[in-house]
């Protein structure tokens, strides 16, 4: 089912017991628009997710996908087996259905990406 791009999306966060983040062990329903990223929803609703550069390069903000669909129009830097293997970046992910995302997975992500080769996995998790 698609919709018109000034519709919105249900955007479920969960934010891990273990996480660092302050808003540990809570969780958020968030009505995104088909033209805004998960990212900048969350931060108009007063979530404050971890990201850097934005543009879906640094992969700071990367999280699960649980269930759900997004697209990422504008990443700098996301390939087939990050979107295969569940993972999103919510600074330029834009929902395309009703979505549930787990936040605050840089560290996996991170080793997810060495093991697959891909940056910045390796040059971060060496230094």
């Amino acid at each position: 089912m698609t919709r018109s791009s000034n519709e919105t999306w249900t955007v479920t966060i969960v934010v891990p017991e273990d996480s660092s983040l302050d808003e540990a062990g809570e969780t958020y329903d968030l009505e995104v628009g088909a033209d805004e990223t998960i990212l900048t929803a969350a931060r108009s609703a007063g979530v404050w997710l971890p990201a850097d550069c934005q543009q879906g390069w640094c992969t700071t903000c990367a999280a699960r996908l649980v269930d759900g669909d997004v697209v990422h129009p504008n990443a700098r830097r996301y390939y087939d087996e990050d979107d295969e293997a569940g993972y999103i970046l919510p600074c330029t992910a834009k929902p395309r259905t009703d979505t549930t995302v787990v936040v605050d997975q840089y560290d996996d992500f991170l080793e997810f990406r060495a093991a697959n080769d891909r940056p910045p996995g390796n040059s971060k998790l060496d230094s």
